[in-house]
Parts: C-alpha cells; structure tokens; sequence
C-alpha cells in the first residue's frame, strides 16, 4: 500500500492569486481576520475548536479558500495553547518593571500572531512603563502586555474595526478584571 503525505496548504500557495505579495502575508490577513470577526474564546477563558461556520465566515472575508484559512488558523490555535501552557507555568514575579522582559514576550506574541505593528508595541510598551512608574502602580506583567496589545490596536487606523477583546486577552492569559481594572486606573476607555 502506498501512503498518501498530506501537503501543508500554507506552503504551496501561490500568493499572486489573492493580491499580496507573500504567504506571510496571507497568514497575517487571515489572523488579523480572526482576532477582529471571530471570538476564539470559550465562556471559561480556554481556546475552543472553531466552527465550519466560523472558518467559512473569514474565507468569505479574506477571499481565500477555506481549506487555507483551516490550516492557518489550526497551527494558531495550536501555537496559542502551547504558549499559554508556558505563561501558566513560568513565574513573572520579578518582571513586573522591567522593559526589555515585557518586549521580549511583545515579540513572542508577534511571532506567533501577527496582527498588530511591533514597532509601536514597543513605543508603547515603554510609555506605559512610565505612566505606571509614576503612578506607582505595577499590575502583573501579563496585564502589561494585554495593555500593550489593546492600545497598539486602539491608536492603529489601517482597521477600522478592532480587535476582539477577549481575544486579546485569552493570547496574554490576562483575566478580565485586571485587564479592565488596570484600564480604568489608566483612564483608558
């Protein structure tokens, strides 16, 4: 009997067909599609398998073929549990104000999804370093970085719609009431 190898879809994309000009490309227009349409989150703040109905929502979107979409969102959602099993079991005690820490996991999670401008996450990682100092409020690190991600994707206008928050949140394996306890402290409405 012979075997069949399945191919990765991701791989053998021809990106001239949808109009941007590499795979990385797609992946990020499919993710950026997800975080803004699509809740990935189940009432008990765990990642839930999505629905046929879901994958074929953002194909419709993005204008790619499903089987696309479902091979780019199965290694997300995988990479996403596996990096918060790590979150879960690694202490962040001692970085609560340390910078270069908390852009070092703003980098983590750009690599694993990219859907907002590291660039600015960085400038803004580091302004709100200095808010909180002068405030003398340090929340836990990981409330930092959903922060981060929540005004990077605030202030940025190449969307017009924003990212959904419990998603933000589920990637930081923040809980809502430090997020929105941090973000009333800040004045961030």
């Amino acid at each position: 009997m012979t075997q069949v190898l399945k191919k990765d879809v991701s791989k053998t994309l021809s990106p001239v067909h949808y109009g941007v000009q590499s795979q990385q490309e797609i992946v990020e227009l499919i993710l950026n599609c997800l975080f803004r349409e699509v809740s990935f989150t189940t009432s008990s703040h765990n990642v839930k398998a999505l629905s046929s109905g879901d994958y074929n929502h953002v194909a419709s979107l993005t204008r790619i073929p499903v089987r696309v979409v479902r091979s780019v969102i199965a290694k997300f959602l995988v990479k996403v549990v596996y990096f918060r099993r790590f979150l879960r079991k690694y202490p962040f005690l001692n970085y609560t104000q340390q910078l270069k820490k908390l852009q070092i996991y703003l980098y983590k999670i750009y690599r694993i999804a990219p859907v907002f401008d590291y660039k600015r996450a960085k400038e803004n990682a580091r302004i709100l370093k200095l808010k909180l100092k002068n405030m003398c409020f340090f929340p836990q690190f990981l409330t930092q970085i959903a922060l981060v991600l929540f005004v990077t994707d605030l202030n940025d206008t190449q969307f017009e719609k924003k990212m959904i928050q419990t998603n933000l949140r589920l990637i930081c394996d923040c809980s809502a009431y430090a997020f929105h306890r941090t973000r009333n402290r800040l004045g961030l409405n």
